[in-house]
């Protein structure tokens, strides 16, 4: 994966083709919309979204890794904001390069969670020109219409050993009440047979939402790559439709959630 080429799922080589060297996040987030005029943001649109080219191209996704993989090898053009991962949570030390995962603790597993993001350019040119059409085209951080946040799971030799995939819970209401159905697509991805699926039971103050109750965990073992799949819908405890003392609707408190962990079984505990 280091000489210029990437390996999709169906373990195919794709190319791909060098990009100019990103703005360091900083210098990301200090881009403003009137540092751009018009004509230069309808030129970028037009080269970087109807070019045949580079439709045909598609972008390496958390998908297209082949376990192991070395940490050199990330396509740090494409895999950006590299930081301490949470197992869902917000991102925690910012680490700047693959290469300082060892900044980050390990886990029990002894592999060290490490978030990132999808490059955003393509987004954000398609923000500035007003385009929600390529603004939603080119927003690579949603599954089936779901914000989610990417992880990588890396040993202690600087080898990715697995990955996280998790519905965003800072998605608006609306959005988020059907995060937990995005299991759905997760167990699809690997194969519809072969699953070992337990309800989990409720704990304290879990209640259904309208009489659906979710809390689900599913196992498979694919090709020496153990897969979990989990999904959560209800309300925790002090959470409800309607406030007990106002009679108002409660926004957004309501739990509903997917979670994707691949990690190959040899690799644990490295």
């Amino acid at each position: 994966m280091g000489n210029g080429t990437k390996k999709n799922v169906a373990g195919h080589a794709v190319a791909i083709a060098p990009r100019p060297r990103r703005a360091s996040p900083g210098a990301r987030a200090s881009r403003s919309l009137g540092a751009f005029s018009l004509t230069t943001l309808g030129a970028a649109l037009a080269l970087n979204l109807a070019n045949p080219a580079s439709a045909q191209q598609p972008l390496p996704r958390i998908w297209d890794l082949q376990l192991p993989t070395r940490v050199s090898d990330l396509p740090e053009e494409e895999f950006v904001d590299p930081a301490c991962g949470t197992n869902g949570g917000p991102p925690g030390l910012v680490i700047g390069a693959f290469e300082r995962f060892e900044r980050c603790r390990p886990e029990a597993s002894g592999l060290r969670e490490i978030s990132f993001r999808y490059d955003d350019e393509l987004e954000f040119i398609a923000r500035a020109a007003r385009d929600p059409d390529a603004t939603a085209r080119n927003n690579a951080m949603l599954v089936l219409g779901e914000p989610v946040t990417l992880s990588l799971l890396i040993d202690r030799s600087g080898l990715v050993q697995g990955y996280r995939i998790f519905t965003d819970p800072r998605a608006d209401e609306e959005v988020r009440m059907q995060a937990y159905s995005v299991a759905i697509a997760f167990k699809a991805r690997f194969g519809a047979q072969g699953w070992k699926c337990s309800d989990l039971p409720a704990a304290e103050g879990e209640t259904p939402i309208l009489g659906i109750f979710v809390k689900e965990r599913c196992e498979k073992l694919v090709e020496g790559e153990a897969v979990t799949v989990e999904s959560r819908y209800y309300y925790k405890p002090g959470q409800a439709l309607l406030d007990p003392n106002t009679g108002l609707p409660m926004a957004n408190q309501f739990e509903s959630s997917a979670r994707l962990q691949v990690v190959r079984e040899s690799g644990l505990g490295k």
